[in-house]
């Protein structure tokens, strides 16, 4: 689940969702314009998201729009407020904050750690290319109708799987074996059966 809210939701709202314990949730990793909105994330907020999401086993999906934001998921990852494995998701064309293009995915994808996994989201016509991009770099593609609807221009996607069969369909062009939910699972930390990955 999402712990990011839209403008205005106080903080308990937010980390709501992390009460049912669920495998992963977004954890934002810094303030960032949102449009016309300040999307808060402050140092204290990022902390407390954390510790309830380690205290309930939720592997934190590390939201970064910025570069700053990697840096601040890098500290509290030392002080031992992450899961052992990291997982990032880094944020491309939210209004206000880095937009997408090769060389900035390249350059965010660059910031981040040996053996940590990642996927990249970018908004509308930029989703495509930066899921590919980000497979032939070694991580991984997410796509959804959360930051686009078109399946091409001017013409709406039929579904979720719509879009998630030709981002398939182009791993398997590219030589990229479709993870089963286990082998999900594995590679991004979190544990099955009750035991630890």
């Amino acid at each position: 689940p999402a712990t990011g809210g839209a403008g205005g939701v106080g903080a308990e709202e937010r980390i709501q969702p992390v009460s049912l314990k669920p495998e992963m949730a977004s954890l934002d990793c810094g303030t960032l314009n949102f449009g016309n909105e300040i999307f808060v994330n402050d140092a204290p907020l990022i902390r407390k998201f954390a510790g309830r999401m380690r205290a309930a086993g939720t592997v934190p999906e590390l939201e970064c729009f910025e570069a700053g934001h990697v840096a601040t998921a890098l500290k509290l990852a030392a002080e031992g407020l992450l899961s052992d494995h990291l997982h990032f998701n880094l944020v491309f064309g939210v209004p206000g904050a880095m937009p997408y293009s090769a060389g900035n995915l390249l350059f965010m994808a660059g910031l981040l750690p040996q053996g940590a996994s990642w996927t990249a989201s970018a908004l509308g016509r930029h989703q495509l290319p930066a899921a590919v991009q980000a497979m032939l770099l070694g991580g991984h593609a997410r796509v959804g109708f959360e930051d686009n609807i078109y399946y091409s221009k001017g013409i709406l996607a039929d579904s979720n799987a719509q879009l998630v069969a030709r981002v398939a369909r182009i791993a398997g062009e590219l030589g990229r074996s479709l993870a089963s939910p286990d082998q999900a699972r594995d590679i991004l930390g979190i544990a099955r059966n009750g035991r630890p990955v």
